[in-house]
């Protein structure tokens, strides 16, 4: 199951009620699908919190908190996060501390591979692609190297490269990638689903950095990882399209009510 943008609200910005209503909407559709789905695994695609960004030590402690008890689930399933703008910033104000306590609630690294069962996930902070040589970005590039080079000697063994070093063994396969910017692209102009944007929105421009990736961010991921498959968030739309080299990619919609009132939606895959 796949969630993006529960935009859980805080104390500064919004209405008391509105965000008593919208947790509980949240929470209830979120345990109903468990009860009937009953997934293995849950990915949630960032923005987590709403103000995640601007809180200090008590009040991310208390959205912690929250967030355990509205996405609750049994220890049969596995949860893991990715980071989102809201929850530490967009990249010009993140800083260490509110980076590290983020990653260290939700185990969440900013470069992170995951293999269950023969499918491989890599999750990615979408807001250390900047390139700009910061220590969050130089910390994501290496990792992000290592991750291809493990995928490499998965791939090729010792045929093409020295793996004398790689400790792990598994068996290779095209990685799915999970972030929370979408790859880039122009607009939303080529999505489609039903969850999509309203046609009045979707020849919108969209700003890289700030709406999806940079093209030389994309460009790094796709020729690192080779991706089969990119699941996003960010933009609160869902979208289902296809980049140059023929790869899906998509959006999830937001689950938050306040954010996609029609329909709010999460994505399920088998």
């Amino acid at each position: 199951m796949f969630l993006a943008d529960t935009h859980i609200l805080g104390n500064r910005e919004g209405h008391w009620f509105d965000k008593l209503r919208r947790e509980w909407q949240m929470e209830r559709s979120f345990q109903t699908a468990m009860a009937i789905h009953s997934p293995e695994v849950v990915f949630i695609l960032g923005d987590l919190f709403d103000e995640g960004k601007w809180s200090n030590d008590v009040e991310f402690k208390t959205y912690v908190n929250r967030f355990n008890k509205m996405f609750r689930h049994s220890s049969s399933t596995k949860l893991y996060t990715t980071v989102g703008n809201h929850d530490i910033g967009f990249h010009y104000m993140v800083n260490p501390h509110n980076r590290k306590r983020f990653e260290s609630a939700f185990d969440a690294p900013s470069m992170r591979m995951i293999r269950l069962k023969k499918t491989i996930f890599v999750l990615a902070n979408s807001m250390a692609f900047e390139g700009d040589g910061c220590d969050m970005c130089a910390e994501s590039e290496k990792l992000l190297n290592e991750i291809g080079r493990k995928l490499d000697c998965a791939q090729n063994g010792n045929k093409y490269l020295d793996c004398h070093d790689i400790t792990e063994s598994f068996q290779y396969s095209r990685p799915i990638l999970l972030q929370h910017f979408p790859m880039f692209r122009k607009s939303d102009w080529n999505c489609s689903g039903v969850d999509a944007a309203p046609v009045e929105e979707r020849h919108k421009s969209f700003r890289p950095k700030y709406d999806c990736l940079s093209k030389e961010a994309s460009n790094q991921l796709f020729n690192i990882l080779k991706p089969r498959l990119v699941v996003s968030g960010h933009t609160h739309h869902g979208c289902l399209t296809y980049h140059l080299d023929g790869t899906p990619e998509y959006t999830v919609a937001s689950f938050n009510w306040r954010n996609k009132a029609n329909s709010p939606s999460f994505l399920l895959v088998s």
